[in-house]
């Protein structure tokens, strides 16, 4: 893929998530009480980025975030820490994860159809 079709495809995997769904998902299992930098919204769209540009490094993200001014800006995020990024992947249960999908698979079914949607 071109760098054009990223930032498209990118823009279009976040663009369905209800980012107040999710960020009540994030408070009911108490996710980002402390967070000051890098939320758990922010964190999740850092890595779906991360997977479609096939990125198998922390060190990788962390360069892509420091490199990419568009990514800046999507983000919120100038910079960000390996470490960062390492503790926040260990501290977020797959529990959220598995709740994002199940709710933006149930956004597929409403706007498609479940039979189109599966």
């Amino acid at each position: 893929m071109d760098k054009n079709t990223i930032k498209t495809v990118f823009k279009e995997y976040i663009h369905p998530m209800d980012e107040t769904v999710i960020l009540k998902m994030v408070d009911q299992m108490k996710l980002d009480k402390y967070v000051k930098k890098l939320d758990s919204l922010t964190f999740t769209k850092l890595f779906i980025y991360a997977q479609l540009k096939q990125l198998d490094s922390l060190k990788k993200i962390r360069f892509k975030v420091k490199h990419k001014k568009n990514l800046q800006k999507e983000l919120g995020l100038k910079n960000i820490s390996i470490s960062q990024l390492s503790r926040k992947l260990s501290d977020l249960p797959p529990a959220i994860f598995e709740a994002i999908l199940h709710h933006l698979v149930e956004q597929i079914h409403r706007e498609f159809g479940k039979e189109k949607g599966d």
